[in-house]
């Protein structure tokens, strides 16, 4: 089987779409079918972020513009390329000629409409609905995201997969001393401190957290708020609450991390805060899981079906349950040693082994290959352990 797969998010910087691309290609390189993959990429650092294999093809495609790209370029060289299946991000392109799959991680657009840009809100409420209903079969990354897109669009329940994320190898527990060391000669982060590192968007929740900081400051604890990432829409209110607050010395802004460098954040840190309002799946929560730093999270959307019982889950809407959450966690080192604990076994659940293989499965299964189901059903189940 010849399969295309859009991987135009790697080399993009955006989170954790980029990271499931590059993590499902290194494992789809040990999955031990006999496909022949074409990686259709178009950042020019993508072909570094790839290892080659024999049953790779990577192919850059043109326009780079997704306008362009999405209805022409990649119809035209799916085309030439006698595709047997096309794997799409979102929105599958029309004309395609072969089979069809497509990840949709979430629909927050949907959810909370007005922390999207309204141009992306209006094309993404047209087309996603369009390429859920026409794709062959639909990837997405937690049961929750699963039941938002049978119940907004009429999906069939068969018709879609989970797959979930994972955090890769290279987040373990570093030393703590030495990473905050690395971290004040690189980016001059020096201290005790409490961390968010993901999308600086508006669905973060970043102004409460911002706002519940500095009630934790006048509690009593002096630790700095870190909050890395790419800039995204809506992020100026953020800053501007920053300022209101008269917090510019004490909340630092490192700008995006490259991936070398985020299990160093996480190992350094005291606390993990992910306070965000909707997740289709939520990946920094493992991924800090997994550095063994005691997580918090949003008790709604997939975040408590990721964190399970090993994460203080809080209302990201109660800034005050925000606050209360820091302020124990930060005052409580055995609380700290439980959570941390517990983060490192939930982490070990999920892993892009699993993913890869049930994802060549849902590929067998719409082309036809018999033993295709069999093979998906081998792949064990994450069991969400949701709090009580």
């Amino acid at each position: 089987m010849k399969v295309g797969i859009d991987i135009h998010s790697i080399g993009s910087h955006k989170g954790g779409n980029e990271t499931y691309y590059r993590e499902l290609i290194k494992e789809l390189a040990d999955v031990g079918s006999d496909h022949d993959f074409l990686l259709y990429y178009t950042h020019p650092e993508t072909a570094q972020q790839v290892s080659a294999h024999h049953r790779f093809t990577l192919k850059r495609l043109s326009p780079a513009n997704p306008l362009l790209r999405i209805p022409f370029g990649i119809p035209q060289r799916a085309s030439a390329d006698r595709l047997d299946l096309y794997h799409a991000q979102f929105i599958v392109p029309p004309f395609l000629r072969c089979k069809t799959v497509t990840s949709i991680f979430d629909i927050a657009y949907e959810r909370v409409p007005d922390l999207f840009h309204p141009a992306q809100r209006a094309w993404l409420k047209v087309l996603v609905p369009w390429s859920a209903r026409r794709a062959d079969h639909i990837l997405t990354l937690s049961e929750h995201s699963k039941k938002d897109i049978v119940e907004a669009y009429g999906i069939a329940e068969d018709k879609i997969t989970v797959t979930h994320l994972a955090a890769s190898g290279a987040f373990v527990p570093y030393n703590k001393e030495k990473s905050r060391e690395r971290l004040a000669q690189r980016y001059g982060i020096e201290g005790e401190f409490i961390l968010y590192l993901g999308r600086l968007q508006a669905r973060k929740n970043l102004a409460r957290l911002v706002e519940a900081y500095a009630l934790v400051r006048k509690a009593g604890f002096a630790q700095t708020l870190v909050i890395a990432g790419k800039r995204d829409f809506l992020f100026e209110p953020v800053q501007a609450r920053i300022k209101e607050l008269t917090l510019e010395e004490h909340v630092l802004l490192p700008g995006y991390v490259h991936a070398e460098d985020v299990p160093i954040f996480y190992s350094a840190a005291e606390v993990f805060v992910y306070p965000s309002l909707y997740e289709g799946f939520g990946l920094p929560v493992i991924e800090a899981m997994s550095c063994g730093v005691p997580v918090i999270t949003s008790r709604h959307s997939s975040l408590e079906e990721v964190a399970g019982t090993a994460a203080l889950s809080i209302d990201p809407l109660d800034v005050e349950a925000i606050v209360q959450a820091i302020v124990k966690v930060l005052g409580d080192s055995e609380l700290r040693r439980q959570l941390s604990k517990a983060g490192l076994t939930r982490s070990k659940q999920f892993n892009y082994k699993d993913a890869a293989r049930q994802t060549v499965a849902v590929y067998e299964r719409v082309m036809g290959t018999a033993d295709a189901i069999q093979s998906a059903q081998a792949v064990p189940k994450v069991v969400p352990n949701l709090p009580r």
